[in-house]
């Protein structure tokens, strides 16, 4: 009875153990040395201890969709279900990859599932026009709707022309000053300013920031210095803002990614071990203030 007792108070604290630091976590993969579902749901451990949600970049690439689904099924977690598309193929097989998870929903439950993200920085990219954009998100609506699943379209502030807005049932936007070239106290002003004016395209439909952040190291940009103070400094600007605005934020990235080159490999909160970086300790991320 004691034992039984005891496991019942280890599974309460587990289950207590993680923080809502963050509405959301950006979570990427390796595609040159894809995880297998342990890795992921090991991976998903850990961001849990942070953060209930968790968005991902592709569906069919290392069949991450189901393998992620799967995971976050498993943990009771919430997840954005991204989609990449850059050509009329990977479209199909990410449509391909798509209707396979739905095929599927007797064993795997969509009910986490928080929307699914056609795209991320198409247009920005220029792999496709905003009419074939807003066609494939139509296509994908079709097929997920029914099923009461959301859909929508990550993309650069400025990249949301009105007949892809009318496709989307919530706006999901990147900025990332530091590629802008401003101070780091500069940067949480210069993503609510851009924050704004998305509002102003969106028709009164919801926006969401889907990926912003800043490198702890790694080159620098104009007068965006990569350093531990300054990703400090605007994570902890931002997450003050966006709670007290009340705004949805997945902030970008989970980890630090190793095998990106140069400074793209230190976006992460944590370090790539998944250990909290030393300048960002629970006590800042419960209050940024």
């Amino acid at each position: 009875m004691l034992k039984f007792l005891i496991l019942i108070l280890l599974s309460i604290l587990g289950a207590v153990a993680g923080e809502n630091y963050f509405y959301g976590l950006n979570y990427g993969v390796n595609q040159d040395a894809c995880p297998s579902y342990e890795n992921i749901k090991a991976d998903f451990e850990q961001i849990k201890k942070y953060t209930n949600r968790v968005r991902t970049f592709s569906l069919s690439v290392c069949n991450e969709g189901a393998l992620a689904l799967q995971a976050a099924n498993e943990l009771g977690m919430n997840i954005y279900l991204g989609m990449w598309i850059d050509r009329p193929d990977t479209f199909n097989s990410e449509i391909a990859a798509l209707k396979n998870i739905l095929a599927n929903s007797q064993q795997q439950s969509l009910d986490k599932i928080d929307a699914i993200i056609v795209g991320s920085e198409v247009l920005y990219r220029k792999d496709t026009d905003e009419n074939t954009l807003a066609n494939w998100i139509g296509t994908v609506g079709d097929l997920v709707k029914p099923k009461g699943i959301s859909v929508t379209t990550a993309d650069v502030y400025y990249e949301f022309p009105p007949v892809v807005v009318e496709k989307l049932d919530f706006l999901m936007m990147n900025a990332f000053p530091y590629w802008e070239g401003v101070t780091a106290d500069q940067g949480a002003s210069t993503l609510m300013d851009h924050y704004d004016s998305v509002v102003q395209k969106a028709n009164g439909k919801p926006v969401r920031i889907s990926e912003t952040g800043w490198p702890s190291s790694g080159g620098n940009f104009g007068a965006s210095v990569a350093s531990p103070a300054n990703q400090k400094l605007y994570l902890s600007n931002v997450l003050c803002v966006t709670r007290q605005r009340n705004i949805d934020l997945i902030y970008f990235s989970a980890r630090d990614e190793p095998y990106k080159d140069g400074v793209e490999a230190y976006w992460g909160v944590m370090n790539s071990d998944f250990t909290l970086k030393s300048d960002l300790p629970a006590t800042l991320l419960a209050n940024p203030c």
